[in-house]
This record gives C-alpha cells, sequence and structure tokens, in this order.
C-alpha cells in the first residue's frame, strides 16, 4: 500500500511513504522556452482550439537535463529514463548526478496536478522509490526542506484507458502506468494544493530525484486541477474533463458566511476549496507564510513569495481580514540559518520581517512570534528548533528579551499591522496563562502589541474544564488587549478512529459558546474545515461531497442566534428598530445611515472594523419613534476598507456592512 508521512506544524500526516520535510513552492526561474506540440488528429486540435489549457502539459522524461546516475534507454520507439544507482538516502536526492531537470512552459495561469508514466521493475519493492520536488523550482539537493521520498509504488498506478488517474491505484510491477504525484502522494494536508503557475512566468523548472535502480520515466504530464484524466487522456494528450461530483444525502451550506454583520469573525485557513467565502470572514494562511517555505535558500533575491501572494491576494479580493501567520518560530524556519554567527543571523531576520512589511502593507494582523514559552517552541536550538534566539537578544534582563525584541522589529516594519502573541496550551492551564501574561504584559508596557492570540486545538479543549477556560479568559481579557483564538479545531477524542458526528457536536456545544461568548474575544479561526484537507483528520466540518456535519449545521443555527439578525434584529425586548443600508455604498469621504424607531428607546449607533473593534460611534440617545438619518464623515484616518455598523436598543441589535473606498 502506497504511503507517506509528513510532519505537519505538530503532527504526522499519513497518506504516502516518508516525507522528510515541509515546503510548498519554491524560487521559480523565470526563463522561457518553447513547449513542446502535442500532436493530435483534427478533431483533436479542434478541441485544444476551443480550451488548449484542458489538454495535458506531457514531458518525455529523456528531454530534460539528465543525471549521470539514470540511464537513457530505448524500446522500440519508447524512449525512456532508467535509475541505474541505488541510493539509501531517504531525505533528499544527496547529489546532482540523481537529477532530472525539466523546463515547462504552461498553456496558462493555475493549478495544475503532476502525473508520470513509471514502470516498476522485477526487484518490486526494491525498484519502486523516487523523491518529487515539493513545488516548482531549482531544489537544494541536500535540502530536506524541498523533497518528498515517494515509495510503495510497486502496488500502486493505473493501466487502464478509462481509468482515472486520481486516487492510488493497484497496478503491479513491469508494466507501464500512470500515477497521479500531487493529489496522492503529498500528504493529505497538501494534496489540495497543487502545484501553481503564477502570472509571473508560464515557463517553469520540475526536478524529479532517483533513488532505486530498476524504476524507469517514461513522461511526466501536468493536468489542469480542477480537471479529471483518464489513462488514455495522459496517454493520447487529450483534453481533461469536469470532476463531477456525487451528492450524498444531506445539506449543502450556502452562506453568508456565519459570523457576516457579527462584531466578531470566524474564520479559516485557504486551501483552494472555491467555497470557501461561503462559511468565513477571515484568512489565515496555514504554510505559506512560513519562513521556511518562502526562504528555502539564503540568497534573498531567490525567495519565493508566489504562494503567500496568492493567499494575501484572495483575502484582499474578497474583503476578508487577512492575520498572516508567523514570523518567529523554533519550527519551520529555514535550515541554513542555523550555520551562521548571531550578526549574520539578527541581518536576515530583520530583513525577513521587513520583506513581509513591504510586500503586504495592508495586513490586518501577523503572528509575530509563535509559541515562545520555554517548553514550547523557541527558536533555542533544542530537539532541532532553529537556533537564532541569542541573535534577538536571548532571556536578557526581562527574561523574554528576545520575543520583545522581534516586536521591536515588527512595530518598525509593520506600523499599521496588529501584532499578535501566540501560543498553545494556555487558557486550559492555569500555570501557562501566568507565563503568559508574563510576556504579554511586558509587550503591553512598551506598546508593542495589539493582540493575544491562543490556539485553541483539540488536545487544549476537548477534556478542558469550562470554569478553567473562562477563567483564564477573563484574566487574559484583563489587560485589555483583544483575544484571538487562532487555531480551533474539534473532532473525536483524541481524534482517533473514524469520524464521530455526535461526539464532534457535543464538543463544539459545549466549548465553542465560552470561548464565543466571552467578551474579551474578538474572533475566531479554526483550522481547517474540509474532509481530507486537516491536520486533525477527525476535526473536519465539510463532507468531500460539501454536505455539512451536523457541527457545522449547529454553528450555523446558533450564531444566527447570538443577538445580532443582519437585516431587521432579534427583538426580545419590544423595542422597535430597523436599519437601512447606508448610502451611499461604498463610499469616499462621507456617507448616510438611516434607521426608524417604532418605540421610544435608548439608542446607541457604531461602527466596528472587520476585526470587532468599535471605531467610531455615532449616536448614544434616548429617542422617540421616528426615522432617523446619521451622516458620518469623521473617518479620513481610516483604511479603505469592510466596516459593520450595529445599531442597538435595549437587547435588539441590529447589523450591517459597508464599504469605504
Amino acid at each position: 500500500m502506497l504511503i507517506i508521512h509528513r510532519i505537519l506544524d505538530k503532527i504526522q500526516v499519513v497518506f504516502v511513504v516518508f516525507i522528510m520535510a515541509i515546503g510548498l513552492s519554491l524560487p521559480v526561474l523565470a526563463v522561457t522556452e518553447e513547449m513542446s506540440a502535442i500532436e493530435g488528429d483534427s478533431e483533436m486540435a479542434m478541441i485544444a482550439e476551443e480550451d488548449s489549457s484542458a489538454i495535458p502539459v506531457i514531458i518525455e522524461a529523456e528531454s530534460g537535463t539528465v543525471g549521470s546516475a539514470f540511464a537513457v534507454e530505448t524500446d522500440g520507439d519508447l524512449g525512456f529514463v532508467t535509475t541505474n544507482v541505488n541510493y539509501a538516502g531517504q531525505s533528499s536526492p544527496g547529489d546532482t548526478s540523481r537529477l532530472l531537470t525539466y523546463r515547462i512552459t504552461f498553456p496558462d495561469t493555475g493549478y495544475y496536478h503532476l502525473y508520470a508514466r513509471i514502470r516498476v521493475g522485477s526487484g518490486g519493492f526494491d525498484d519502486d522509490s523516487f523523491f518529487s520536488a515539493l513545488g516548482f523550482g531549482t531544489k537544494g539537493v541536500a535540502n530536506s526542506n524541498d523533497w518528498v521520498f515517494i515509495n510503495g509504488l510497486a502496488s500502486a498506478g493505473h493501466t487502464v484507458g478509462s481509468e482515472v488517474v486520481r486516487d492510488p491505484g493497484s497496478a503491479g510491477t513491469l508494466v507501464w502506468k500512470w500515477i497521479n504525484v500531487s493529489r496522492n502522494y503529498f500528504p493529505a494536508a497538501l494534496a489540495e494544493q497543487p502545484f501553481y503557475v503564477g502570472p509571473d512566468s508560464l515557463t517553469m523548472t520540475l526536478q524529479i530525484g532517483g533513488r532505486e535502480n530498476g524504476l524507469s520515466f517514461d513522461k511526466f504530464a501536468f493536468g489542469r486541477a480542477d480537471l479529471l484524466y483518464t489513462v488514455a487522456n495522459l496517454d493520447n494528450g487529450a483534453p481533461g474533463t469536469p470532476e463531477v461530483v456525487v451528492v450524498e444525502p444531506g445539506e449543502e451550506y450556502t452562506g453568508p458566511p456565519l459570523a457576516e454583520g457579527l462584531p466578531k469573525f470566524l474564520g479559516n485557513v485557504l486551501g483552494s476549496d472555491p467555497n470557501f467565502t461561503k462559511y468565513w470572514n477571515q484568512l489565515t494562511p496555514e504554510n505559506e507564510g512560513k519562513w521556511a517555505y518562502i526562504g528555502t535558500v539564503s540568497d534573498t533575491l531567490r525567495w519565493n513569495w508566489s504562494n503567500l501572494d496568492r493567499v494575501y491576494n484572495y483575502a484582499r479580493d474578497n474583503n476578508l481580514i487577512f492575520k498572516n501567520h508567523t514570523l518567529i518560530w523554533g519550527q519551520q524556519q529555514p535550515s541554513w540559518i542555523s550555520s551562521m554567527s548571531a550578526d549574520q543571523q539578527l541581518k536576515y531576520i530583520e530583513a525577513w520581517i521587513r520583506m513581509v512589511g513591504t510586500r503586504y502593507p495592508d495586513m490586518d494582523m501577523i503572528d509575530v512570534v509563535n509559541e515562545p514559552l520555554k517548553n514550547h517552541n523557541p527558536p533555542d536550538g533544542v530537539n532541532g528548533r532553529a537556533n537564532y534566539k541569542n541573535a534577538l537578544g536571548g532571556d536578557g534582563q526581562t527574561g523574554w528579551d528576545w520575543v520583545i525584541q522581534s516586536f521591536v522589529l515588527a512595530r518598525k516594519y509593520m506600523p499599521n499591522t496588529k501584532l499578535i502573541l501566540n501560543d498553545y496550551g494556555i487558557i486550559n492551564d492555569n500555570n501557562a496563562t501566568s507565563s503568559y501574561l508574563q510576556i504579554i504584559n511586558l509587550l503591553k508596557e512598551r506598546g508593542l502589541i495589539d493582540g493575544i492570540g491562543v490556539q485553541g486545538h483539540r488536545f487544549e479543549l476537548e477534556n478542558a474544564s469550562v470554569n478553567t477556560l473562562k477563567y483564564n479568559l477573563d484574566r487574559l481579557a484583563a489587560t485589555g488587549l483583544p483575544i484571538y483564538i487562532s487555531e480551533m479545531d474539534l473532532g473525536n477524542y483524541g481524534d482517533s478512529g473514524t469520524p464521530n458526528d455526535q461526539v464532534q457536536l457535543e464538543l463544539f456545544q459545549k466549548i465553542f459558546p465560552v470561548i464565543w461568548e466571552h467578551p474579551g474575544v474578538q474572533g475566531i479561526t479554526l483550522w481547517g474545515y474540509k474532509e481530507g484537507a486537516m491536520w486533525q483528520t477527525t476535526c473536519f466540518l465539510v463532507r468531500k461531497d460539501n454536505t455539512a456535519r451536523p457541527a457545522l449545521t449547529w454553528l450555523a443555527g446558533y450564531l444566527k442566534s447570538t443577538a445580532t439578525d443582519v437585516s431587521k434584529g432579534t427583538d426580545l425586548s419590544g423595542a422597535g428598530i430597523d436599519l437601512r443600508q447606508n448610502y451611499p455604498n461604498p463610499f469616499n469621504t462621507s456617507t448616510v445611515i438611516s434607521f426608524d424607531v417604532t418605540f421610544s428607546s435608548s439608542v446607541t449607533l457604531k461602527v466596528y472594523n472587520m476585526l470587532g473593534e468599535e471605531v467610531a460611534q455615532l449616536m448614544n440617545e434616548y429617542l422617540h419613534p421616528g426615522v432617523y438619518n446619521v451622516t458620518w464623515d469623521n473617518h479620513g484616518h481610516l483604511a479603505p476598507g469592510t466596516y459593520i455598523y450595529r445599531l442597538v436598543s435595549g437587547k435588539k441589535a441590529v447589523a450591517k456592512k459597508m464599504v469605504k473606498k
């Protein structure tokens, strides 16, 4: 059976055999080259004219730069490449002799899956492993962060023309067969993030590493990620077909976003799900914003920002709150930085922070330091972590000088972004909260922190006392800083066994209201939601067929009932109010908000940003029945974006969105 293990943040995700490191798309070399022509009959040419991007991009294995550890062979008209040297390494190819390098020109931008036509030799499981590069670009031959070790191919693959090359398959040895590399042989958490071709260049570099002799490569192919390709499609260079999803009984949530109109956000991490904006109004990159994936080499000119660019632009295009993750962390940091002197490290750290701040000036928030507590993941060189803590000042006089210096640099280069401290195991542990407050108060005294990040993974919350959670949220809120739950997921206890809808529902019903209703909490970011694309595999809320699990159905109803209705409000007191859409909307310098009052009552009208923070109070008066118009024009200091205006009378609240240009 084909398996790969990959360490992702704090767990192993299992689906394809060893994976030694984490990375997404890597540096792209912008060199142009003509794409090989794809031959076909007149009917195929006509189809290609209609949608050429649907035709797979075929790469003959012998057409690239072939390292000396391979042999180019023929079998009749078939040319192919065979690994001729065995290699014991399992983390990277080791040297350039074991590399196949290709320059590939794509017909269009977008997402593509990688396919390979291979033949496993007579040695079976001794002839069936190789290395696949993690994303496009020229890789470090000894850098485990750049490669996936792929194994188990002796019993995987597809040979029948009508078979869709999607799942692992079960073809045997000594036959030519197609495998889908990027969908199945990357871990489940990355299976929904195929290779990305951006607008900067349609020509990309792909590298493959050899390992066991007896494994032969005939072709590689890239096919659009939104299409399905059969063996026949790939053999003949024929267009793929759209995927037809069979929807099992159940309901599909169609929107609006669960927290729309509420003064708190409910967000998630971005995958490739086109339905993201149906559910969420805030976005956090999962791995795309981490230094290890962007700065894969020490040459800052070769740092690859394409994946983070994509997520950032998606957030801006869809008016989503963007919370970046993360700048300083002991895990998932560039491997090359640990061998440098402290002075060199500091220069690179400052360059990293400066480049993030300059490239993404409209970030709403960012996790500046992630998991700083001493038994968590500081960059102290312990247990394989990055070792640049001393370059930032070490413990110093405060005990946390390195954290303070990180925030000083972030404030310098990100003056308009809210700076967040983030850690796990906090609100379920009184002692951890006390340690966390020491750092928070040091940062607060210096005016360096704008919010408190608290992770909310299932292993922190599922067995926690509700009273303990409330108590520690109260302690954090007493600082006066907003609290953001940054990485929440709930599923089976221990994330074990078959996903249990009832267990997940009961945990959400027990824990979510405690956190959501706490006045100090201004937003919650869930850490994934789609089946097959989560590091805690039982914690998904949306099945593969896009139907909602019971916990999501409950969550939508619960949020709708928690005090605000985005159109007319929920009348709990008898006081009648009706809020109208502001005009003009979008607006530039001023806008008018109108509302009706049908009973005499005290009325407040406030404006909030999408972080749930109050930015203006437009009215706080006792009003008699009538129609009221309020002009808001004192907002020149506010950045363009989406804002919420909220009208409250007694226990009735009504909220709407407006957009400032």
